[in-house]
């Protein structure tokens, strides 16, 4: 047996403690080996940087206002096919001039979709429905589309009723006719309301929906209108002598009455205030509303408290019955907005007579900064374009919506209401338009496209105008090739002011096709830079013509800066942003252009503007150095 003593192992525990000591000295060692190297390696860099830096020699040598032109921009989603059919090809075969195409074909229906909806009546008209909005517009949406209906009844194509003029919806399994309103048949300005049938993305548009007519022999349309609108009644039931007995409707007033009488909804006021008829119906409405009404006031006393007409966002408690109205108020010529039981808002002036029916249409347009729109017109003509008022419902606390309907006098003014309607409305509202007239042996090719301009780095404010162009070839060569696009000042698509209006003659070979739409261009393009180009062909006779369209295209002329950078130095110089300064100026755009040793660089801006007074421009590099120039 081998035995230690206590010296042995006092040695072990003295050896342990060296060695642990051993080992703390080498990875000290180690640390400040890593530390300077790093230290040396981090003052090289910095030395390199800073031999760089001075060796960097960028000069600005030139800078001048020139008239340029953006790249052209396609279409970033797939045609909409209104007239004819697709053959082969997508819309990402349109985007450059490559060889790759797109192939359409002429038809007398749209051969792509579920073809004719009913063969007794003779002609139709495609309904395009654009979404304006930035977010999704929900189905169920009421809308209406104008049309002049005049010359379809003078030329036989329509019955003098319009009751062979329907609505109906492409699903893309089956055909759906939809009830629908007809306001103001045989003229120039027809209204149809009706439906939206399917959700509609942001920025996006569709266009199954059309509109058939040519039936001498059709029947009684479709038109319950509690399936157009969200609230529809036209009060045509029995008397009754308290309307609170329905379970539609609930006053809020601290007087006056409400009733039903020969088909209409009458009110005599009181002094109560508010004097208030709520459609319970709807309930507490979360979402901005139109309602639109016929009024006659049948008895006027006259100054303040005599008012009637329509009323939204509504408290649903105490003070019970406030909201914002838009009212027939003081005298026969004034139309107000009113802030109830808070302040009188905005005074328009329209001349309105008694025991006459006018139309009354009012919207909240922005609950929270209390801003809303009426508009009146006489039964019977058209509806006006303009609101007659358009501004504020006065001081006061705003309300984040609530419920609706109709605001009753404060006197013992006598008011009779009929045809109220309420819909859904979003902020813009869609756009509607018509498609060219088709029959049943028509051989047309129609076609719409989406074109978004960058506005960001091409704004609007320095476009001078914009051209649209295709490039493409025909099967057969006749036939005139039109382009045109949507006007959003008149809500139609237009050529009006284009350089040219006569169309181009296909080709069977590729030849290209442009217009220019000169000063007019504002209308066409819409604040996001949004451009919907309609491209159609016709006048080709029995034959049924292909189309082949290999590129498709939107650009902009602008007014730009032309930036001239010449490199002196030895090595590639990153130019990341640009200064434009002067007394009240100081404006920093960003940039990322290389330049290397021994080269001059010119690049354009239509971002920006040159100051009308001195300025001076700099330019940074990614190193720090500034290169200055300031215009003789």
């Amino acid at each position: 047996m081998v035995s230690f003593g206590g010296n042995g192992i006092s040695r072990i525990r003295h050896d342990r403690k060296g060695l642990s000591n051993v080992v703390v000295v080498m990875l000290s060692l180690v640390i400040v080996v890593v530390i300077v190297v790093n230290v040396v390696l981090w003052s090289y860099q910095m030395n390199q940087f800073d031999l760089e830096r001075m060796h960097e020699n960028v000069k600005i040598t030139d800078v001048a206002g020139v008239n340029g032109s953006s790249p052209w921009f396609s279409t970033e989603s797939e045609f909409n096919v209104v007239a004819g059919s697709r053959l082969s090809g997508t819309y990402s075969d349109t985007q450059s001039v490559d060889g790759s195409f797109e192939s359409f074909s002429e038809s007398s229906i749209r051969t792509n979709g579920l073809g004719w909806w009913n063969s007794d009546y003779a002609y139709r008209r495609v309904v395009t429905i654009l979404n304006n909005a930035a977010s999704t517009l929900s189905a169920n949406y009421t809308l209406s589309v104008a049309m002049d209906t005049v010359s379809l009844v003078s030329s036989g194509k329509l019955t003098s009723s319009g009751n062979d003029l329907r609505v109906v919806y492409d699903s893309g399994s089956s055909w759906v006719e939809l009830d629908r309103e007809v306001d103001g048949v045989n003229t120039s300005s027809t209204q149809v309301w009706f439906e939206t049938q399917a959700s509609i993305p942001a920025n996006s548009s569709n266009n199954n929906y059309y509109i058939y007519y040519g039936n001498p022999n059709s029947g009684s349309p479709p038109a319950n209108q509690s399936r157009i609108y969200v609230w529809f009644d036209d009060f045509n039931r029995a008397n009754e002598p308290d309307v609170t007995s329905e379970m539609s409707y609930r006053v809020k007033t601290g007087g006056g009455t409400w009733s039903i009488e020969s088909g209409t909804l009458k009110n005599v006021g009181a002094s109560g205030d508010p004097n208030k008829l709520i459609i319970t119906a709807l309930g507490n409405l979360t979402a901005a509303v139109d309602m639109l009404v016929k009024i006659d006031v049948a008895s006027f006393a006259g100054g303040d408290t005599s008012r009637m007409g329509l009323s939204s966002c509504m408290d649903n408690s105490p003070p019970s019955g406030s909201g914002y109205c838009g009212l027939f108020h003081n005298d026969r010529t004034s139309v107000d907005l009113l802030n109830d039981l808070l302040s009188w808002g905005a005074h328009a002036s329209y001349s309105w007579t008694l025991n006459t029916w006018y139309y009354m249409r009012f919207r909240v347009t922005d609950p929270s900064s209390g801003l809303g729109e009426v508009k009146v017109w006489l039964v019977g003509t058209s509806e006006p374009t303009l609101w007659t008022l358009n501004d504020t419902f006065g001081g006061g606390s705003a309300r984040s919506f609530g419920e609706v309907g109709f605001a009753g006098s404060r006197t013992s003014d006598t008011t009779y209401f009929d045809d109220i309607v309420v819909r859904y409305i979003v902020n813009p509202e869609p756009s509607t338009y018509f498609g060219s007239e088709e029959n049943l042996f028509s051989n047309r090719l129609e076609m719409n496209g989406v074109f978004p301009i960058d506005v960001s780095t091409y704004p609007l404010f320095n476009v001078q105008t914009v051209e649209v162009t295709i490039n493409y070839r025909a099967s057969v060569a006749g036939g005139i090739m039109y382009l045109s696009a949507y006007n959003w000042t008149s809500s139609a698509f237009s050529s009006f002011g284009f350089n040219s209006t006569i169309g181009h003659q296909p080709t069977i070979t590729w030849d290209s096709f442009t217009v220019n739409l000169t000063d007019q261009w504002r209308s066409y393009v819409s604040s996001n830079g949004t451009v919907y180009l309609k491209i159609y062909e016709s006048l080709s006779g029995s034959n049924q013509t292909v189309i082949d369209v290999d590129f498709a295209g939107v650009r902009i002329a602008a007014k730009m800066v032309a930036f001239t950078v010449a490199n002196y130095g030895p090595d590639t110089t990153h130019l990341i942003a640009l200064w434009i300064d002067n007394s009240t100026l100081h404006q920093r755009y960003e940039m990322s252009i290389y330049v290397n040793s021994g080269d001059t660089v010119s690049f354009s801006r239509a971002d920006l503007t040159l100051p009308n007074q001195s300025f001076t421009i700099k330019i940074v590099t990614d190193r720090g150095n500034i290169a200055v120039f300031v215009p003789s």
